[in-house]
């Protein structure tokens, strides 16, 4: 069988990563030329390679008391510290000094033998002519800092100073992973320092940055959006790298940081894809920028890193940096966490950290180039700690003195680390002129860059180039119409058999097999396809367009309600089969998956995986509806609104399964209040299809629409087999396409018409039946509840000009689609309506079946009214 359709959780390697003997033989050499040691001292040198970074001397400003660390005592392993004092002398300076090597939780020897032989081979300075050049950065991100915290007074700037070393830093490990292959770098950031980042190191034009900070709109006059304050602004630019042009991608980010750096990071999968792997993941670098108590204390950086070494996320490593301020906003470490280090969170998978003194800028170089060497050998993820404090509190307008006076007063009377450098520097007898020079130079950057602030204006929108060159932005208008998207019933029986044949030999579950010949029957037949036959007929149809699909979520490939199998697994081998992969025109262009009992993390990597690839169906699937809850920050900070933030457009599919089914308060509800609170103007499609056909058209249609837009779609749980919820073949064919409402035809005149969507239609269809209402009710069906399809609904209802509305809802009164739909729903009925459903409830469900059915019972009476 093809080994690209065969399923694998185990994750690609880099070259030479894979083998450790090789890795050992690297360093082989090294060992032999290294004195023999005794058992003794063998031990106390591990005892240093596994502990000594706690006696790292870390903090620039020398008020964390060093701790006693027993295992580093000579003397525990009978040693005479005397004749010991040469090997203790060398590792005090390769492991207790400004880096702190923290590696001892890594269990492959190979990878940790590679650090020891980092940290041991003893210190490494750049050349002079590199230290000269990396003062005069210092210089230029101290003067950034001073020089625009005078000129622009008031603004919050959320500065770097106390850690300009940062700037550094990201500067060496750019230049050092050039040679290493990298051409783009997406950089997953925060507020501190991010004006600096983009000045000193992406290269972005202050004209524009500093007009925007000033409170000039960042986008063209006349665009109707909401835009952002500047500190939460994106950039993509080019700017050289040691000898080469390296592309640069900074996310736009809300508050919520921590979303940032795993958005990023499905931004950073889409890029490398595009340039195809496995080289992808040497061109483009994932590089995330944190702080200390985000990182310590948002349970999101927990799932990134569960995550990262899993196949459908793996990004060939991806290089954190944490600016360790050693104090949250105004809360210390022990106030703020409970491990020892902000970074111990990356012990979950294996992640070497490597702490530095940020006031050492050697140091720091040193820990770079390690970083981007470590990568690109093993193409793993790692951490820098980059341990500094904070001049002026978390913005320039708070006042950190109120609660760390001690702090204070170290940080008050320290000098800058570019003045510290710079004694360095001349004490090894360096000219260090360049300070000078680069202060001017950088001062005078920004009084020509506060000058052309005066005249900026945006003339363009960045938002349609690069990978989306050639879509545009979507019009409310545009969104209520929809392209046909039906196809040849030739093409959709070809492919319909494809995906219902396992390979020969495959020994199938009997009812799995059962499960494909039914599938294959219907659309032989085309009549009774359901609801999971029109789902794989869509991803297959756009997959043999050409069209690459990404679909995950819980338990999504057999189905959370064991609806869609569109994995096979022999019974015998169990082996792995995804039944889509013969329809795909190109076998990379199928991912399926299933993720990790995690919602936040994962849907924040689609998100991202959209941004950056308009091209693909990503859809993610919540395993019920109201897991979106705990994905609620992404949803509401930065799904429902990226364009109107940041003029970022997404085609994200969303699947919440819903419908009140008797299971209780949980597992009942999507939560479709939320989604209308959400929506405004074209900022994103809310969908309740209520038949195959439809939800078929719904996910095909995200693909033909020349714009993107969210799409988040309430998708059934009871109907998946409801023997009334299918469609004919019919309705996938040439000249069909979504529709938004679906009028009852057969009823010509109605005293009541029913307007709903999902589920209920169905409890109405049948209690219309049994009481014989068909010529007394009619049922209208909306299938697109936003954008508002009000000329679809006027049309439907043109035939019963004297019919009393209803709007019937099975959801809570307060959690329901009425609240938010009644004025639009009245206003294109021309008449009042009125709502038939749950009362309001603090849960969305009753707890007790029997409960559930009355009310079932009595609302489903109540929309119909007397025979």
């Amino acid at each position: 069988m093809n080994e690209q359709l065969r399923r694998t959780s185990a994750v690609e390697d880099f070259a030479g990563a894979g083998d450790p003997g090789a890795l050992e033989a690297m360093y082989d050499a090294s060992r032999r030329r290294a004195p023999t040691l005794s058992p003794t001292e063998a031990a106390l040198v591990q005892a240093y390679r596994d502990r000594g970074f706690l006696r790292s001397r870390l903090d620039p400003l020398g008020l964390a008391p060093l701790p006693t660390v027993p295992e580093l005592d000579p003397g525990r392993y009978g040693l005479d510290p005397a004749r010991s004092r040469p090997l203790i002398e060398q590792m005090e300076a390769a492991y207790c000094g400004p880096i702190g090597w923290e590696f001892g939780h890594i269990h492959d020897a190979a990878r940790r033998q590679w650090l020891a032989a980092e940290a041991e081979q003893g210190a490494r300075f750049p050349d002079p002519a590199a230290r000269q050049s990396m003062l005069a950065l210092l210089t230029r991100a101290q003067t950034f800092e001073t020089v625009l915290a005078q000129r622009l007074p008031g603004a919050r700037l959320f500065g770097l100073g106390g850690a300009e070393s940062f700037i550094v830093l990201l500067d060496v490990l750019l230049a050092e992973s050039v040679p290493l292959g990298l051409q783009e770098v997406v950089i997953g950031g925060m507020h501190r320092g991010r004006f600096n980042l983009l000045a000193n190191v992406c290269g972005k034009p202050l004209g524009g940055m500093l007009a925007a900070i000033q409170g000039k709109p960042p986008v063209p006059e006349g665009l109707e959006v909401s835009a952002d304050v500047p500190y939460h602004l994106g950039y993509s630019g080019e700017r050289e790298v040691a000898g080469r042009m390296v592309r640069f991608s900074v996310s736009p980010h809300p508050s919520h940081l921590q979303l940032v750096p795993v958005i990023s990071q499905g931004r950073a999968r889409a890029k490398q894809w595009a340039r195809g792997l496995p080289e992808g993941r040497r061109a483009v670098l994932p590089l995330l920028l944190h702080t200390d108590a985000s990182f310590a204390g948002q349970g999101l950086v927990a799932e990134m890193f569960q995550l990262s070494r899993l196949a459908p996320y793996d990004l060939g490593g991806t290089i954190h940096v944490v600016i360790n301020n050693q104090l949250g906003f105004t809360t210390l470490p022990e106030e703020g966490r409970s491990a020892r280090r902000p970074t111990d969170i990356a012990k979950l998978v294996e992640a070497p950290v490597l702490h530095v003194n940020g006031d050492d800028p050697d140091a720091v170089y040193r820990v770079a180039s390690v970083a981007a060497r470590w990568r690109a050998t093993f193409g793993r993820d790692i951490v820098i700690d980059l341990v500094c404090y904070r001049r002026p509190g978390h913005n320039e307008i708070d006042e950190p003195r109120f609660t760390q006076p001690v702090m204070y007063r170290a940080i008050d009377a320290r000098p800058p680390v570019s003045e510290i450098y710079a004694e360095r520097l001349a004490s090894d007898g360096l000219d260090t002129a360049c300070m000078g020079q680069a202060a001017e130079a950088m001062a005078e950057e920004i009084r020509a860059g506060l000058e052309a602030a005066k005249s900026y204006a945006v003339n363009r929108a960045d938002w349609f180039e690069g990978a989306w060159a050639g879509f545009r932005a979507g019009s409310m208008a545009e969104m209520l119409r929809s392209p046909e998207t039906g196809l040849p019933l030739d093409e959709l029986k070809r492919l319909g058999t494809l995906i219902c044949a396992p390979p020969p030999g495959f020994q199938l579950d009997p009812k799995v097999s059962r499960f494909l010949e039914e599938r294959r029957h219907t659309i032989e037949t085309g009549e009774g396809l359901n609801w999971a036959t029109g789902e794989a007929l869509a991803l297959a149809t756009l997959l043999a367009e050409g069209t690459p699909v990404r679909f995950s979520g819980q338990d999504s490939l057999r189905g959370a309600f064991t609806q869609r199998h569109l994995e096979l697994h022999d019974q015998s081998s169990g082996e792995r089969y995804l039944s889509l992969a013969p329809a795909a025109r190109d076998a990379s262009h199928l991912e399926i998956h299933n993720t990790p009992l995690i919602e936040h993390a994962v849907l924040c990597y689609e998100f991202g995986m959209s941004l950056a690839d308009p091209r693909r169906l990503v859809v993610w699937e919540a395993q019920f509806g109201e897991f979106l809850n705990i994905a609620q920050p992404v949803f509401d900070q930065c799904i429902a609104c990226s364009e109107d933030r940041w003029l970022r457009s997404t085609g994200l599919v969303i699947l919440l399964p819903h419908g009140l089914d008797g299971g209780g308060p949980d597992h009942s509800t999507g939560r479709p209040e939320r989604l209308l609170a959400a929506c405004a103007g074209g900022n994103l499609v809310v969908a309740n299809a209520s038949t195959p056909a439809n939800f078929f058209h719904l996910l095909r249609r995200q693909i033909h629409w020349p714009f993107r837009k969210p799409l988040v779609v309430l998708t059934p749980k009871a109907l998946l087999r409801h023997k009334a919820c299918v469609s004919s073949l019919a309705e996938f064919g040439p000249g069909t396409a979504f529709r938004a409402v679906i009028p009852d035809d057969g009823v010509k005149r109605a005293r009541r018409v029913v307007l709903c969507t999902g589920k209920v239609y169905y409890e109405l269809l049948q209690a219309r039946a049994e009481r014989k209402l068909e010529k007394k009710v009619a049922l209208v069906r909306v299938e697109q509840l936003w954008p508002f399809p009000a000329d679809a609904i006027a049309a439907a209802l043109k035939p019963y000009r004297k019919a009393e509305l209803i709007w019937c809802e099975e959801e809570p009164e307060n959690m329901g689609y009425f609240r938010t739909l009644a004025p639009h729903l009245e206003q294109a009925a021309g008449r009042s309506i009125r709502r038939v459903g749950r009362p309001a409830a603090a849960t969305p469900a009753v707890g007790v079946k029997s409960w559930h059915a009355a009310q079932a019972r009595a609302l489903v009476a109540d929309a119909l009214g007397p025979a």
